[in-house]
């Protein structure tokens, strides 16, 4: 494998314009609704609550039609929203164009989590290094995406333009680059005629995967951790305006840090899967991160230097290398897609609970930084559930050992 796949160079190019805008929406939704922590709330949790039905549909879809068509179909919703988004200067339109562009575009996780597992379905043992590579260029692409909103936005006028004209350009070129992706029909033929997929008319009609308890364990604790990171994530800009009296452009910064660091943490992680470690051991690791960051940034809430360096850590690259690979082997082909969307639908499925419990507290304090506390016990909760169900089995064989 060289430097960067086809692949890889797609899924790179797909984060970099959504990272342009990310860590200025929900500060954006903030102002527009008068400073009020509730109303923002709700407004950002939105799109994630349309979310846990278009993820779910869009995965089965991928099934039917295959991913590659709906990789095309979400990349070209990306390169219309950012120029639908340059022309409009009404909030009440901007939001409505921002939920349904972005329920149209979420048919891209599925499908691409789809694509890549029925790619390397042939070398089962090599998919933690593989989803674990994704992950890394993905952060790369945020990082570059964040580093340079940080440049191009304005501080004194908050001119969105340049970030959505920038994005538009980048989209589109991921949309050319789907061109170059391996045919899905190409794959599935070289599968099956490695007698790596079986005849599945009788087998998915009965089940859609093959080893239940394990992914649903595993999508229970993605709840927990989705809901804990979306308390102090979806208003983490503002939280560094409202609370840390910091210029906007400081989130740019944080989430650079924090991407750029998830390269080399998501590398890992994909080797150490693919290496044999047990992804069970890396669970909880990532869980024991996911209680500690939020809970230390509690108590250092008042200085910006800590509050950085906490919210640099990814404790992210766990979750998005170990939840695709266990799909991947618990899952089968025929209803992959389905069962990819389940996982993005769990997730924002946290996202927008996380969100709305977030507004709800910064409403009733006044502030954020209780949020982050909050985030701390909701993930000890999920901790707990991990070390209950893996403590007797890390030991053993299984499909998530």
């Amino acid at each position: 494998m060289g430097l960067i796949s086809k692949t890889e160079t797609v899924y790179l190019l797909y984060h970099f314009p959504v990272a342009l805008s990310t860590p200025f929406i929900s500060w954006y939704f903030y102002n527009i609704s008068g400073g009020d922590f509730l109303g923002a709330g709700f407004i950002i949790s939105i799109p994630y609550i349309a979310f846990i039905f278009s993820t779910a549909i869009f995965g089965r879809l991928s099934d039917i039609i295959g991913s590659k068509n709906l990789i095309f179909f979400a990349l070209l919703m990306q390169v219309s929203s950012f120029i639908v988004y340059y022309n409009i200067s009404t909030p009440w339109i901007f939001f409505l164009a921002y939920i349904g562009f972005n329920v149209l575009i979420s048919a891209f996780a599925p499908a691409y989590n789809r694509y890549v597992s029925v790619r390397t379905e042939s070398n089962q043992s090599e998919q933690g290094n593989v989803f674990g590579r994704l992950a890394m260029w993905a952060s790369l692409g945020f990082f570059l995406g964040s580093l340079l909103a940080s440049i191009l936005l304005d501080s004194e006028t908050h001119d969105f333009r340049p970030l959505f004209l920038t994005a538009a350009i980048f989209s589109l070129i991921a949309f050319c680059g789907v061109l170059l992706l391996d045919s899905e029909k190409k794959i599935l033929a070289r599968n099956y005629s490695n007698k790596l997929t079986t005849d599945l008319s009788n087998v998915e009609s009965v089940s859609i995967i093959k080893a239940l308890k394990p992914i649903a364990v595993l999508l229970l604790l993605v709840l927990f951790t989705q809901t804990s990171v979306a308390l102090y994530t979806s208003f983490f800009t503002i939280f560094i305006e409202s609370d840390l009296n910091q210029p906007v452009n400081l989130a740019a910064v944080a989430n650079s840090l924090a991407t750029i660091i998830g390269m080399g943490a998501s590398f890992l992680v994909g080797r150490l899967i693919s290496a044999g470690f047990a992804k069970k051991r890396v669970i909880l690791i990532g869980l024991i991160i996911y209680f500690v960051l939020p809970t230390l940034t509690f108590i250092f809430a008042t200085d910006p230097f800590i509050v950085l360096a906490l919210y640099s850590i990814p404790a992210y690259s766990t979750f998005f290398v170990v939840v695709p690979v266990a799909i991947s082997e618990n899952t089968y082909t025929g209803t992959r897609g389905l069962a990819m969307g389940l996982y993005s639908a769990v997730t924002y499925s946290g996202q927008a609970l996380g969100t709305l419990i977030g507004a709800y507290m910064a409403d009733f304090s006044g502030i954020i930084r209780f949020n982050f506390l909050l985030a701390g016990s909701i993930s000890l909760f999920g901790l707990l559930i991990g070390i209950l169900f893996y403590k007797e089995n890390l030991s053993k064989n299984s499909s998530l050992a």
